[in-house]
Formats: structure tokens, sequence, C-alpha cells
């Protein structure tokens, strides 16, 4: 089988800006997924963004947790205050209008059964406007993902359901483990094998043993991309359980 194509760099932020601006086509899309190290690559990416001579260009989401806008938890708060003062369109996942709205995103942490339900509801009604919205943009261009410690990327984990979704481009999903226990909306796999180009970035030591695993094992999550025109981009410490 193919192996992930990687590339390793101590400079992961700077890097990231330019493989992504290097693949993005004029009018193209960028998707960007959450988590931590997001938070390092974009104030690099908004000054290589900032370099397309007014190109259009429509930035959103690969996955979301089901939280109001303004939870430091929301993927799209990050995004969209790291990329603040950039000239795209934005295409945020969750889009609140109603106070049921409001009052169901709010009620994440322990919510009863009968909430939980509405919570499931409401989380594929927004899976279902945003596959909509997507289908009004092209070209797929560029899709970052991160690498989770047990082999997830997007909110595609282990043993759920949206694995095997197959049907769908975006999917409301959940954790089976718990680990991430709010509900999760996130793109399809066969959703991210249509992007042109796919970038993967993982940093740190902690995530020496899943990138081995992942450039030479199988089995895993992140397994269900597309190898080609797919690029895993290292720091040396994620890196330092690969032989070269």
């Amino acid at each position: 089988m193919t192996q992930f194509h990687y590339e390793i760099t101590e400079d992961v932020p700077g890097l990231f800006g330019t493989r992504i601006n290097e693949h993005l086509t004029q009018e193209g899309l960028l998707l960007l997924s959450g988590g931590h190290t997001i938070m390092e690559l974009l104030e690099p990416l908004k000054e290589s963004l900032s370099a397309r001579n007014g190109d259009p260009l429509a930035i959103g989401q690969v996955d979301e947790r089901l939280v109001p806008a303004d939870d430091d938890r929301s993927n799209w708060l990050h995004i969209s205050n790291g990329l603040e003062g950039l000239d795209y369109m934005k295409l945020p996942m969750i889009q609140c209008h109603t106070p049921t709205e409001k009052q169901l995103l709010s009620d994440c942490d322990s919510p009863d059964t009968a909430t939980r339900d509405a919570r499931t509801a409401l989380a594929k009604g927004y899976a279902k406007r945003y596959e909509f919205l997507l289908s009004e943009y092209q070209p797929w261009s560029v899709v970052h993902l991160g690498l989770g410690s047990d082999g997830h990327t997007a909110s595609l984990f282990p043993n759920s359901e949206a694995l095997g979704n197959c049907h769908t481009l975006v999917t409301a999903n959940r954790d089976p483990s718990n680990t991430n226990p709010i509900e999760r909306i996130t793109l399809t796999f066969p959703a991210l094998n249509r992007f042109a180009f796919r970038i993967i970035v993982a940093t740190g030591p902690e995530k020496a043993a899943i990138v081995e695993r992942a450039i030479n094992g199988d089995g895993l999550p992140i397994h269900s991309l597309d190898r080609t025109n797919t690029l895993l981009l290292l720091d040396p410490a994620a890196a330092s359980g690969l032989t070269t």
C-alpha cells in the first residue's frame, strides 16, 4: 500500500502557509480543522494568503463542536480570530438563528436525554445545510487536517458511525469512547478525498507514535484518506519515530 508522503521541518507554520498557497487555485475553497495546532498556523497562513493579489477565496471548516459561536471550544472562533483582517468569504459550520438553537448549543455539558436527542437533530440539520453550502463552491482546492493520538482526523473517531458514511459529505458524529464528549459536525471521508490537496499537520513528541503508525501501519481512521496528493507535515519531534 502507498505510504503518505511526508515533510519534516523546523518551521511547520511557515511551510504550512507556503504549501497551502502553492495548491490554492483561483476562486479556491480552503477548509481548516480545529484543535490546538491550528493556533500556531493561522498567523503565517494569513500572511501567505494576503499575497494572493485579490483572488477570491472561501475559507470554511472541516469539523466543529456543537457549542455557541462565542464558546472557547468553538473551532470557528479561533479560526476567524486568527484570520482577522484577511479578505475572504467566511463559511462557518454553525450559524445560530433562533433562541431555541442558542439554548440547545449552550446545553452542551451533561445534557439530559431529551436535550441530547434535540442536539443530535440540530447537528444533523447543520450538517445538511453545510453540505448544501459547500456544493456552491468549486473547486475544492485544499483541506487541512490534524492527526489525533487515536488515529482520528477531522472528527472521524475510531469505531464511530461516520467512518462508514459513504452517502453524505457532511455528517453529525460522536466519539464512542467519550474522550471527546461534545457532539461534532464533520466532513466525511468521501468529502475529504474530493479535495485536490490534503495537508495533515502533526507536531510534538506526543504524536511520534501515531505518526509512525499512520505512515507504516494500517487500520486507523486516517488510512481512509486517499494518499495521492496528501502531505503529512511534521516537526522533528513528531517524526522521531520514523527511520530514514
